[in-house]
């Protein structure tokens, strides 16, 4: 199933956080009631005293023969409190908050679940990562490396050296040999200058990157436009290379461990998102089975990644994929 793909799977998480806006607002109005009780104290109180005193109420609004004044128990039900602007204020306040975020979350649930066309990815994304590159020029901290080009060449440059030279995805046990060049791929493949300034990005771009890295995927089933646009030419096979060597192998695994928990969610995330789609270009060559690093980064991103701005999006998508790979009953 593609990325952009419509989601046609009905969700039980959808109606728990539902339910959960729900419980919210119940909670909201039972602390309004209980400041309007605060506020209504001394009212309440006069009452209870003039009563004591000599107020002798009977249910039919009479009063006894002792009693200075008559008070009328549906009369004291029926009249308004002694300040409604209070709790008026209060509901108004409890109203515009729920209105405010139902309506935020409506719209960032459409921005994240937005179906992109072929020419909207062509004409948005390379747009967008363009003017990444040209902010990022002008970032002290990217001054500070003293780069002897542009941040789009000298990262053109990383993309094409890692393209060039892809991961070992079998038989990677084999020796010990095979395993410690793939713990230290990165590092062997684009050198320490380039490792510091990736590094660097992801450490001060933390508020972008994952808009960047969401535009890159959508641009890798558009080769074409990846191509023209940013001077990329990356085959189909080296997105699933690598997204096999994350998800199954020692140095893969190992990598991602030293990594910060979002760059560790992202990277799963999307190698997740490119086997399915070697699954449905019938060229998962290597066999991988996604379900096990499914149900893991579920588990992972409902605990952990509250960090993430697209996380629900990306829970979405992961429980769509859940359905459609379903896990073997168990003999």
């Amino acid at each position: 199933m593609d990325h952009n793909d419509p989601d046609t799977s009905v969700r039980s998480r959808r109606t728990k956080r539902a339910k959960g806006k729900a419980l919210l607002i119940f909670l909201v109005l039972i602390i309004a009631v209980a400041i309007f009780i605060f506020w209504q104290k001394d009212t309440l109180l006069d009452r209870f005293s003039r009563k004591d005193t000599g107020s002798h109420v009977t249910s039919s609004g009479q009063a006894s023969p002792d009693a200075g004044e008559t008070v009328s128990v549906a009369d004291q039900a029926m009249s308004p409190p002694a300040n409604p602007s209070v709790s008026e204020e209060i509901q108004d306040a409890t109203d515009d908050a729920a209105m405010r975020d139902g309506a935020k979350n409506e719209k960032d649930s459409t921005a994240e679940d937005r179906i992109y066309t072929r020419e909207e990815i062509c004409a948005e994304d390379p747009a967008k990562i363009e003017a990444f590159y040209a902010r990022l020029d002008g970032q002290d901290y990217i001054k500070s490396l003293k780069l002897q080009r542009s941040s789009r060449e000298q990262i053109n440059e990383i993309f094409q050296k890692l393209a060039a030279t892809p991961p070992v995805v079998t038989r990677e046990t084999d020796d010990l040999l095979t395993i410690l060049k793939n713990t230290a791929h990165f590092f062997r493949v684009i050198g320490k200058d380039n490792i510091i300034l990736a590094k660097s990005i992801i450490e001060q771009e933390q508020e972008e990157y994952e808009d960047i890295v969401a535009a890159l995927y959508r641009l890798s089933s558009q080769p074409d436009c990846l191509k023209d646009r940013l001077g990329l030419a990356i085959p189909e096979s080296v997105y699933y290379d690598y997204s096999c060597f994350f998800l199954t192998t020692m140095g893969g695994r190992l990598y991602l461990f030293r990594r910060d928990f979002k760059s560790r969610m992202l990277v799963n995330y999307y190698s997740i998102l490119m086997v399915d789609r070697a699954n449905q270009l019938g060229t998962n060559s290597h066999g991988v089975d996604i379900r096990p690093a499914i149900g893991s980064l579920i588990e992972e991103m409902e605990n952990s990644g509250d960090q993430l701005k697209r996380r629900e999006s990306y829970l979405d998508q992961l429980y769509a994929l859940k359905e459609k790979y379903p896990e073997e009953p168990r003999q």
